[in-house]
């Protein structure tokens, strides 16, 4: 079972040029990438096309209440 993780990527808008960056919880980095745009979409008032997703910047494991950055996480 893969353990859930926080995944950062780094992402465009197409149509503004603006960068920024966002994170989501997924099992893997496949999914985390899969689902990532559509939220993003959401967040800017976008369409889904109109994100260019970018590279992943961190993956963070969750410890107590705080999440940490987990070199090893690669998956």
């Amino acid at each position: 079972m893969n353990e859930t993780l926080r995944y950062t990527f780094a992402y465009t808008v197409k149509s503004t040029g603006e960068r920024s960056e966002m994170s989501v919880m997924a099992g893997s980095k496949e999914v985390a990438a899969e689902i990532i745009s559509s939220r993003i979409a959401d967040i800017e008032f976008t369409e889904e096309d109109d994100i260019e997703l970018g590279e992943l910047i961190n993956i963070s494991k969750k410890v107590g209440d705080n999440y940490i950055a987990c070199e090893g996480c690669a998956s």
